[in-house]
């Protein structure tokens, strides 16, 4: 009997890993590392395993290699594979999109692809997802300055393989209810923020993509965060191999001086890297039990103490200041270890 139970769970353990698969859900695969690949259009290919992929459109005869990528969104597997999208050329434009995942935690009922009419500025998306098929859309920029328009409005849905233009950022993808997704999004500057989480939204979940953060577009060349959190008793999510570029100012904040301002909120980050000039990773609450939970994050040019990793804050009322506690390592609030974060 107990030689049928273990023989039991290793079979279940092998049906688990091979669930995680080597390209997309809607792509096939046309050649395998370290081989030679050919498309005959602008093409966004995946390249990646274990359901860990980045993202470039090409054309004509390439490499299926790191190089051509330019990172390895799976540095732990040997065997990768090239893939493209099964129906089309998954792009409308010579746009380059950056890392995803082909996984969605969204409840939607419908999806709409290939750069749909819903896939414009200013729309939004509700209970379904919408491929942008590698699209740039965009509003305007008149600095950071706060109340600016989103550039999409996510309601319980996804929105993927989108570009943000740099000069219309607005105030970036809202999540206002339900659970959200923006996967394989690029930011081609930020405007005010990339990416909120505000009123009703329990879940906003950033797979992939890339945010370049200027100092152009805001007064005294500082930009601020790249994603902020309002909407209490939720999450916010940076997975999958996001990239910040060129960065500036924190890479998440919970709220610290919001209207009716409070708490629970969680930050997960899981394989994300910091190319460029940070002044800190995640900002949480303390008194409003707030918490953030890093792994596997990479910073360039990465010593301890600089850049913050985790800070902890008094979170307070609108018209008040929120004060500063300091860096923080493994306590409730900051679920982080040094050996969390290495530098390249």
């Amino acid at each position: 009997m107990l030689k049928k139970i273990m023989i039991t769970g290793v079979l279940v353990g092998v049906s688990a890993v091979a669930l995680a698969a080597n390209r997309p859900s809607g792509y096939v695969t046309i050649c395998k590392i370290g081989q030679t690949c050919s498309v005959s259009q602008s093409t966004n290919v995946a390249f990646g395993a274990d359901d860990r992929f980045v993202y470039k459109v090409l054309n004509g005869s390439f490499s299926c290699s790191v190089a051509t990528f330019g990172s390895d969104p799976a540095p732990d597997k040997t065997v990768k594979e090239c893939s493209i999208p099964s129906s089309g050329t998954g792009v409308s434009s010579s746009s380059v999109s950056s890392s995803s995942s082909s996984k969605s935690s969204s409840s939607t009922s419908s999806t709409s692809t290939g750069g749909s009419a819903e896939c414009k500025a200013g729309a939004t998306i509700e209970n379904k997802t919408v491929d942008c098929g590698g699209k740039t859309i965009g509003l305007s920029c008149p600095g950071d300055a706060e109340g600016q328009p989103p550039v999409i409005t996510l309601k319980n849905a996804t929105i993927k393989n989108v570009r943000i233009a740099a000069s219309g950022g607005a105030d970036g993808i809202h999540c206002t209810s339900g659970s959200c997704r923006a996967e394989n999004v690029v930011w081609e500057d930020i405007c005010e923020d990339a990416a909120s989480l505000i009123s009703s939204g329990t879940k906003f979940t950033i797979s992939g993509g890339s945010a370049y953060n200027n100092t152009s577009n805001s007064p005294g060349g500082k930009p601020d965060k790249i994603f902020q959190h309002n909407s209490k008793n939720s999450t916010f999510e940076v997975i999958n191999g996001f990239t910040a570029k060129g960065v500036n100012g924190k890479l998440w904040r919970s709220c610290g001086n919001c209207s009716s301002n409070g708490g629970p909120r969680n930050l997960v980050v899981n394989n994300v890297t910091v190319d460029g000039t940070i002044g800190s990773i995640a900002g949480v609450n303390r008194n409003f039990g707030d918490k953030a939970t890093i792994r596997n994050l990479k910073i360039k040019g990465y010593k301890s103490g600089s850049p913050k990793v985790c800070e902890e804050f008094k979170g307070v009322q609108k018209g008040s200041e929120s004060t500063k506690y300091g860096e923080y390592w493994n306590t409730a609030n900051c679920d982080v270890s040094k050996s969390d974060v290495t530098a390249f």
